[in-house]
């Protein structure tokens, strides 16, 4: 079995980085697959997560093929022209059984029309509902919203010539109406070998990078009322983004410096969920919230804003985490001050979210996802 992962690059932590290079690892080391990656353009720099030797990479450096036009959209066009004929190429010198897709870019417009023989899956890692938020929300220029709604229109047109598509929740699902062949597969966590917190540090953590859309500023703004009925807990922000400075500022003017801390990225992020005793998650948009996941594995009560997708896919309303509707400062300084001050709660919800934690498993998850290529080689 060969296997082709198509992605923008792999330079830069994110989601769907990790969870591609984790299943990229597992169906090379465990199924013994032979994976490659198609990776557009690397620009020299490192791999951001540890990938299997058996991993085959091939940076595409699609840069050196692009033009640039005034008008975006008739540059975007005549650069598909070009790359198609690149990947074409490559694609048929390695001659794989099937092709993942992860992200929106070029080969949404180049992979689905080429060597029609072969199987080709979109993987979504961004919800619909999302999209519309981050392209709508993240630009103030009335232009720039425009060509974001104009590719938005396209790309879903794109999605439709795929053989299959998967995205991430059941909600996600439900607002693909538009196509045929839909699955639902969450991503999967990797599996620390670590033991789960003991929940008794006066420690909450947070885990995402550093955007408007991540919202970290509304944990920041609950902290100033927090540190008051309880000045030994900090809140322990990790990532790294272009709304530091803001954040950072933030923290000054309300006070906070002793009491909040942005600590950047950490390559021992195991080691920060079991020294702590609660886990925060202010998302206003995510495609699923995969750090949500991490968190529960530790034993960490998850507070959670009910952001479209993921959370409520991941949560069961205190049960095993507790979601609040997003924007809802008070509620959240409330549940905060909960499980700050009762044990026994942190207690409960952490013990039901190393269980549920457990359905994320690598070895749950790619079962379905090998059951997936197999359905679709039948089918061929």
């Amino acid at each position: 079995m060969k296997i082709i992962y198509c992605i923008g690059a792999l330079n830069k932590p994110g989601g769907a980085e990790r969870v591609l290079v984790n299943k990229a690892n597992y169906f090379a080391e465990v199924y013994g697959y032979e994976v490659h990656i198609l990776i557009a353009n690397q620009n020299g720099k490192p791999i951001c997560y540890e990938i299997s030797e058996k991993v085959k990479l091939h940076d595409m450096k699609i840069t050196v093929y692009l033009s640039k036009k005034r008008i975006p959209i008739v540059s975007f066009f005549k650069n598909v022209k070009k790359l198609k004929k690149l990947y074409k190429e490559k694609i048929a010198q390695i001659n794989p059984s099937i092709i993942f897709v992860l992200e929106r870019g070029y080969d949404d417009f180049i992979i689905p029309t080429i060597l029609p023989s072969i199987p080709k899956v979109r993987e979504s890692h961004s919800s619909m509902e999302a999209v519309k938020i981050m392209d709508n929300y993240g630009s103030r220029n009335a232009k720039q919203r425009i060509i974001n709604t104009v590719f938005t229109w396209l790309y879903k047109r794109q999605m439709i010539k795929y053989n299959h598509v998967v995205v991430l929740t059941e909600r996600d699902k439900k607002f693909r109406s538009y196509l045929k062949n839909v699955s639902v597969i969450p991503n999967i966590v990797s599996k620390f070998d670590s033991f789960p917190s003991e929940l008794l540090n006066s420690k909450v953590i947070s885990v995402g990078r550093l955007d408007k859309f991540k919202n970290f500023k509304d944990q920041i703004i609950v902290w100033s009322t927090i540190v008051k009925k309880h000045p030994d807990w900090r809140l322990h922000i990790y990532g790294e983004g272009n709304e530091k400075p803001k954040l950072l500022k933030l923290i000054d003017s309300l006070g906070l410096t002793n009491n909040v801390f942005l600590e950047g990225t950490s390559s021992n992020l195991a080691e920060k969920y079991q020294e702590s005793s609660i886990f925060l998650f202010t998302s206003m948009a995510e495609g699923f919230g995969l750090v949500i996941v991490e968190a529960m594995q530790f034993g960490l009560p998850v507070i959670s804003y009910n952001c479209p997708c993921g959370p409520s896919d991941i949560i069961e309303n205190n049960k095993d985490g507790i979601l609040l509707k997003v924007g809802d400062l008070e509620s959240l300084e409330k549940n905060i001050l909960e499980l700050i001050e009762n044990k026994e709660k942190r207690k409960c919800i952490g013990e039901n979210a190393i269980f549920k934690s457990k359905d994320f498993l690598p070895e749950i998850i790619m079962i379905k996802w090998n059951n997936l290529i197999k359905d679709l080689l039948d089918a061929k």
